[in-house]
């Protein structure tokens, strides 16, 4: 009985989980360009969900369990056109392009 609580209250969180991405994009400025970036993200079979926000610019993504690549992500979101600013893996900041262009910019 222990062995049948066990399996019911647990595996699920082994079967069924997954990383939540979200990143922002730079240089989004239109619907048209929200489209380029989707389209490139629907490739990637490892993606369960895409959800964008044209007005904050951040992309929503869920993956399978163990299976997010962060170079493939940056490298779909280049092949659209545009830029990774931030990227949060299950909610932890992982990558922040923002800072660099601000020093550039400072240093000038």
């Amino acid at each position: 009985m222990r062995i049948l609580l066990f399996l019911f209250f647990f595996l699920p969180q082994f079967v069924f989980s997954q990383d939540k991405v979200k990143f922002t994009a730079t240089g989004v400025t239109c619907s048209l360009c929200s489209n380029a970036i989707h389209n490139s993200l629907k490739g990637d079979k490892s993606i369960i969900k895409i959800e964008p926000d044209l007005q904050t610019q951040e992309w929503h993504l869920e993956y399978k369990s163990n299976e997010f690549k962060t170079e493939n992500l940056i490298r779909r979101i280049e092949d659209a056109g545009f830029f990774v600013g931030k990227l949060y893996l299950n909610g932890q900041l992982i990558l922040d392009n923002t800072k660099k262009k601000k020093e550039k910019n400072h240093k000038q």
